[in-house]
């Protein structure tokens, strides 16, 4: 158990953005750890047993460092158990002095997907904004598409719950590009697009699709996100496309009557 929780200490502070994202591959250890900890866990983690380690890690007392990437790391686990509450009060614990400019960039987009389902929308707008200009300036003008990719996804879902498709389509291909671009720049065949992340920002763009009332476009953006049905949002893309279908058949029933 403890060599478990030693291990969990060290997953990557991108960890499920967005999805909560917690998939990343932003390591703050080397590539081994996080796959060992995937392989623990599975393709589509336990939220509630991360959130149970993580829990037990923070009883046990660490230095303040890691214990501020270990809080943000709960944080999203409580965010993928949809306890966004209890995600919000975590983060606000956390000593921001602690934590690199991308680790504090990262907190910020934390904050804003927690804000999002809150309901706080003009809130989470502001924090992903500090977010992308503490990254532009911090890497003049040049910043890590990869970090980037995550706040343009949770800027696509801000949009979207607030009712603005055409800036969440916009902010979720952006998503998908900048992650592609980070992969190639990276010049390493370890690095790959992570399939959970992609999966997320095609089920999105699918719910885009979906409320314009274009749902032949749902349906494919909906395939995309369900190429991957190990992971989080490829189930929830299959759930919604049965939910599709079984729409079709009955208003084919109700015609037919």
């Amino acid at each position: 158990m403890l060599g478990i929780l030693f291990l969990l200490v060290w997953i990557t502070v991108i960890a499920a953005l967005t999805s909560h994202e917690r998939h990343g591959r932003l390591r703050l250890q080397p590539d081994a750890t996080a796959d060992d900890v995937r392989g623990l866990l599975g393709a589509r983690q336990d939220h509630s047993t991360l959130a149970r380690y993580y829990q037990l890690a923070l009883q046990r007392g660490m230095p303040k460092r890691p214990t501020q990437l270990l809080r943000i790391n709960y944080a999203c686990a409580l965010n993928g158990m949809h306890d966004h509450q209890r995600a919000l009060d975590e983060l606000d614990r956390i000593d921001l002095r602690e934590l690199t400019v991308p680790e504090s960039a990262l907190w910020m987009n934390n904050r804003a997907y927690t804000l999002i389902f809150l309901g706080r929308i003009p809130d989470a707008l502001e924090h992903l904004n500090d977010a992308e200009e503490l990254l532009v300036f911090e890497h003049n003008d040049h910043p890590e598409p990869l970090l980037m990719s995550c706040v343009s996804s949770t800027r696509g879902l801000a949009h979207l719950q607030a009712g603005d498709l055409d800036a969440a389509e916009a902010a979720l291909r952006l998503a998908l590009q900048q992650e592609e671009e980070g992969v190639t720049l990276r010049f390493d065949p370890e690095w790959q697009v992570d399939v959970a992340r992609t999966a997320e920002r095609w089920y999105w763009l699918g719910e885009v699709a979906k409320r314009r009332g274009d749902l032949s476009e749902a349906v494919r953006r909906y395939n995309r996100a369900a190429s991957e049905p190990q992971t989080e949002y490829g189930a929830r893309a299959l759930q919604s496309l049965e939910a599709l279908q079984g729409s079709a058949a009955a208003d084919s029933g109700a015609h037919a009557a």
